[in-house]
């Protein structure tokens, strides 16, 4: 699986399931791990950050799925040489996928205590 397969996937979960149900999702090592129960006032770009590093997967291969902002999810890949990232966009009718450059959100390995 790329980056891009594990983008699709996830758009069908938005298409089927829509934007207000999606959970954050990690897959590592063939393992998918969706993160539920998070308190409203918990932003769930550091939920699944912090899951990450629960699961001591910080030095690992793995994707991650995760609502960044209103009416868009935010895909990755990371790995040990970087992350890369791409965006799902909620449109009038549909989504849009983009490759994102940077993501100024996402702080792991980046100075975050590990």
């Amino acid at each position: 699986m790329d980056l891009t397969e594990f983008t699709h996937i996830t758009l069908a979960v938005l298409e089927d399931h829509g934007m207000a149900a999606y959970a954050p999702t990690i897959i590592a090592n063939e393992t998918v791990q969706v993160i539920q129960g998070i308190p409203p006032d918990i932003d769930h770009r550091e939920a699944v950050q912090e899951m990450v590093l629960r699961l001591g997967l910080e030095q690992s291969e793995f994707y991650f799925g995760v609502k960044s902002g209103p009416g868009e999810v935010t895909t990755g890949f990371h790995a040990l040489t970087g992350t890369h990232f791409q965006c799902i966009s909620q449109l009038h009718q549909g989504f849009m996928v983009s490759d994102l450059e940077d993501c100024p959100w996402w702080t792991l390995g980046e100075g975050r205590e590990q």
